[in-house]
């Protein structure tokens, strides 16, 4: 609204592609976890869901996978536009939390993928979320 009353063109700015980009991939990633916790009850009552179909472990790797790539993406766009954001805090946040996703889903596979291990990982792919809405102001 602000560009559009003195007939300004709009702009994407790169920390608003930044974060649309993030936070839709990650809602993918939520979207596709959602059923692990509840995988044995809907096994149980014949629920078809992805995490059915697919199995704990494949659903926990694709999850992994996808959000190990947006950290990825997260990095790229830091050097890419460094001039736009605090390339050292957005490198080394990022890092970070691809480091604990590596470790959180390293552990769900040491134990087993049991129950207990699927929450525990589900609750931390929210922790991981949370985690870049308070570090996005620092970005």
């Amino acid at each position: 609204a602000t560009r559009a009353a003195p007939q300004l063109p709009f702009e994407w700015h790169p920390s608003i592609i930044f974060i649309t980009c993030f936070v839709t991939m990650f809602a993918t990633v939520i979207a596709v976890t959602k059923d692990l916790p509840d995988i044995e009850g809907d096994k149980a009552n014949n629920i078809e869901t992805f995490a059915t179909r697919l199995g704990v472990r494949n659903v926990s790797l694709l999850a992994v996978s996808m959000l190990l790539l947006n950290y990825v993406m997260a990095v790229g766009f830091a050097l890419k536009f460094s001039s736009h954001f605090n390339v050292p805090v957005m490198i080394g946040a990022h890092a970070l939390l691809a480091l604990v996703l590596v470790l959180r889903s390293a552990k769900l596979g040491a134990a087993g993928y049991t129950q207990t291990a699927v929450n525990s990982f589900y609750r931390w792919i929210w922790n991981l979320f949370y985690a870049e809405y308070l570090l996005f102001p620092l970005f």
